[in-house]
């Protein structure tokens, strides 16, 4: 394999830290939700990763219509993402897609999203760790 990209990211002081990228371009303090005793404003884990995840899905979808050639002339995707506790007191995450596609019938949005799942760097990394779900609306639906 060959490398692409590398980066790093420093934490600290945890989920009511701060985080940073090496580069200084990324400088967020993080605060736990209130939903988890959090009582300070600031971003979370959980928001950080399903924005990046969201990007990375959207972005696999976007390669596939390139390569392609799909007439889609909009996407946006939006995660919804969620932690859960189980009986042995451990956390694990769920994360599902809504991605928005204008220009293509419903049954190819569904292939497209289903394909990007498939090349999502992100996906590949969680695979049997959380469970993913993508479903494909249709801004303006296409008649057929």
């Amino acid at each position: 394999m060959d490398l692409v990209y590398k980066t790093r990211i420093f934490s600290q002081g945890g989920r009511n830290g701060r985080v940073q990228s090496e580069d200084g371009l990324l400088k967020l303090d993080l605060a736990a939700p209130p939903e988890m005793g959090g009582k300070k404003p600031g971003c979370n884990p959980e928001q950080l990763f399903a924005a990046a995840y969201a990007a990375c899905f959207e972005n696999s979808v976007r390669h596939i219509v390139r390569a392609d050639r799909l007439p889609v002339k909009g996407c946006m995707v939006e995660a919804e993402i969620s932690l859960f506790r189980n009986f042995e007191e451990a956390y694990r995450m769920a994360i599902r897609f809504t991605a928005v596609l204008h220009g293509v019938d419903q049954p190819t949005a569904d292939s497209l999203v289903e394909r990007a799942l498939k090349v999502c760097p992100y996906t590949d990394a969680t695979k049997g760790n959380m469970t993913v779900s993508a479903t494909a609306v249709l801004e303006n639906p296409v008649a057929a």
